[in-house]
């Protein structure tokens, strides 16, 4: 599932950066999203609150600027990410109030956000 996410970050990423830039490989990457994404959702105080993605997108930048200098850059790959999380049950993902099921991702259009899910750990 994340195989892209590397070609996908250095598509993204804007070619006058792509010199002094090292983008992360997949693993770190997805790593860094996951632990960003917990830490998100650990903090909310009620299990039916959420986070944008894009918290977690800017998270990283604020955290690592030097390997994730735009976090719009990110915006795919943490989709991404939080997908194969609502596959393992982690997290949820809700439009307009809605959770909205792995079957209809390719069908939404506007943003989403992310809540945790039945088998959501802090870890």
């Amino acid at each position: 599932m994340h195989q892209n996410l590397s070609h996908r970050l250095q598509a993204l990423l804007s070619p006058k950066n792509m010199n002094s830039i090292s983008v992360p490989d997949d693993y770190k990457v997805s790593t860094e999203v996951k632990q960003k994404m917990n830490e998100l959702l650990s903090k909310l105080t009620s299990s039916s609150s959420t986070i944008c993605p894009s918290q977690i997108a800017r998270g990283l930048n604020k955290d690592d600027p030097a390997s994730y200098p735009d976090w719009r850059a990110m915006m795919n790959p943490v989709r991404d990410i939080v997908w194969a999380e609502v596959e393992k049950g982690r997290v949820q993902v809700t439009q307009g109030g809605e959770v909205r099921e792995l079957e209809e991702r390719e069908g939404l259009k506007g943003p989403i956000r992310v809540r945790r899910g039945l088998k959501w750990t802090s870890e």
